[in-house]
């Protein structure tokens, strides 16, 4: 756009300078060349170094002033211990500002969003006043696909009615016996592990994210995964992990992608697997979408089946349904497929790392797992077979997960953009403004958690009072309209895999690696120091795998 600018005065410039003869003599195409250039640098000089500086109206609020000129403050977010370590510190040292205020890419103005009235005003008051920034449309769309998470305004209001049944309290007690059974099949992975042996140890994000596929293939889209294995020359899973895993190159090309677009000019190998992979995987969800249109249209899949438990399902009998009715289409293929790629991606990565810091708690804290497998032993005692409200009515798996969800939110960050002028917090936000969300500086915040915030505490959950009370202090799943439709849905497979293994195993710590067995102790057990997180990354896990060690409870 600014090239186009710069073209364009520079042309009208030209023109009016030159007579009518002279205006197409070659002389003019050089001045036009070097006018071009001229213009295009001091644009880049006024936008990069004085509007920021000397002319931006948000220019006067607390934040960072060492600012590298080209990278901003991103440099030092990319070296830092953890993607959310350079935010915590800049909470700490401005707590009262309802914005913090830093540089990112060439002079870009971003506003931190630093308190507890400035979160509820930008996810629920002003919502569909701010949209997802295309550059953070391009870095994760076209992982994640379009679908809800990047549909806006009336669109969005429109998707979320559509889309929630499937994620209803009703629609989870039926999808209970799926995770129970595919939960089952993580404990069987985890005998398989042990063998014979008295102890052994698991890596749980590679593992859990194997299996919690498994349960999306299911729910999601009402097939087994392994079925695709004979049909396709890479699996569901293996095209998941391409596009999902990246190495060091792949990630390079995505973050500048999401910048400059380049995907389609890079002849790398790294660009070329990722490009075919997400190819690969769209063209495998259109075959199953299609095949299930017609197995819907002449009874099969209801032969088959029976009743209809996944989204899929559920996404096309509505469409069917509100054609009939309005005589117009509710989605195209292409949209199915962006919902689809939604929820998978986002469900099995999400609910894979939350159960891997759930076992690393329990495995660093005894007592607590101590008290959780108590209390589930107690329900399976008289219940052997307990159904969604059994499981939901237990308080301290409750607790648990939540204070997991806390202080290990997945999904660390949101970023908006405002698509006009605003106040809020008295702070004026021109329109084109980034604003990020980072989950964390809202769960770790002193005033709002107490002295202990960064302390693991679940019985914290029963005495909430002041600030901690309010809904925008637990922002896991974010809160407001746009709050994650998924979230009855993560909650429940996490609590399913939780009531089958905590009563068959015990979590007896974590290892520095799967091979020479040393067990983390002394300190070295702690996030930050033994285990560390993964930075750049889009969820807050560890950076190389997380090694539980585990052994088999006596008696069975």
């Amino acid at each position: 756009m600014d090239v186009i600018t710069c073209a364009g005065l520079t042309a009208l410039e030209i023109i009016a300078l030159s007579p009518g003869r002279e205006l197409y003599e070659l002389s003019n195409l050089k001045k036009f060349f070097v006018g071009l250039l001229v213009q295009y640098v001091l644009l880049k000089f006024y936008r990069v170094v004085l509007y920021p500086n000397f002319f931006s109206p948000l220019r006067h609020l607390p934040g960072p002033k060492d600012h590298n000129l080209i990278l901003g403050q991103e440099a030092k977010k990319f070296k830092a211990e953890s993607p959310v370590t350079v935010q915590l510190e800049w909470m700490r040292k401005w707590p009262d500002a309802p914005f913090i205020r830093y540089l990112s890419f060439a002079g870009k103005e971003v506003l931190l969003v630093n308190s507890l009235a400035a979160h509820k005003a930008v996810l629920q008051t002003y919502v569909y006043d701010f949209v997802k920034p295309p550059f953070f449309a391009r870095l994760v769309g076209e992982i994640t696909g379009v679908g809800l998470l990047f549909a806006e305004g009336e669109h969005h209001k429109r998707e979320r009615r559509l889309l929630a049944g499937p994620f209803s309290v009703p629609s989870m007690r039926k999808l209970l016996p799926v995770f129970r059974e595919k939960a089952k099949d993580i404990s069987a992975v985890f005998e398989g592990i042990l063998g014979d042996k008295p102890y052994a140890a698991v890596e749980t994000i590679e593992t859990l994210s194997k299996l919690t596929m498994d349960t999306i293939g299911v729910t999601v889209l009402g097939i087994e995964l392994e079925t695709l294995s004979s049909m396709y020359p890479l699996g569901f899973q293996e095209l998941y992990s391409r596009v999902l895993h990246q190495g060091a190159v792949g990630q390079l090309i995505s973050v500048v992608n999401a910048f400059i677009p380049i995907r389609d000019i890079i002849p790398l190998e790294a660009n070329r697997k990722f490009i075919h992979a997400t190819t690969d995987l769209r063209k495998m969800l259109r075959d199953i979408i299609l095949k299930r249109t017609a197995d819907l249209a002449d009874g099969t899949y209801r032969k088959e089946m029976g009743e209809s438990r996944d989204l899929l399902t559920y996404m096309l009998e509505e469409a069917e349904l509100r054609r009939q009715e309005t005589g117009k289409e509710v989605w195209t293929v292409d949209d199915i497929i962006g919902h689809l790629l939604n929820f998978t991606s986002a469900g099995h990565e999400s609910s894979a790392t939350t159960i891997s810091w759930c076992l690393y708690i329990l495995a660093t804290n005894p007592s607590i797992q101590d008290r959780l497998r108590s209390e589930i032993n107690s329900l399976l005692k008289t219940n052997p077979e307990p159904d969604y409200d059994s499981i939901s009515g237990l308080p301290f798996l409750h607790n648990f997960l939540r204070e997991v969800l806390r202080v290990f939110p997945p999904s660390y960050m949101a970023q908006r953009e405002a698509t006009r002028d605003l106040v809020i917090e008295n702070t004026h936000i021109p329109k084109g403004t980034q604003i990020d969300l980072i989950i964390p500086l809202t769960h770790q915040r002193p005033s709002i958690w107490g002295p202990n915030a960064e302390s693991f505490d679940p019985d914290r959950w029963d005495h909430l009072t002041g600030d901690a009370a309010s809904p925008f202090a637990f922002e896991a799943f974010l809160q407001g309209p746009r709050t994650c439709p998924g979230r009855n849905f993560a909650i429940v497979v996490v609590k399913a895999v939780l009531v089958e293994l905590v009563p068959q195993f015990r979590f007896l710590g974590i290892e520095r690696n799967g091979e020479d067995g040393e067990l983390l102790t002394g300190g070295e057990e702690r996030v930050g120091r033994g285990v560390k997180l993964a930075n750049p990354s889009l969820t807050l896990r560890p950076a190389d795998g997380l090694f539980v060690r585990f052994e088999r409870i006596g008696g069975r």
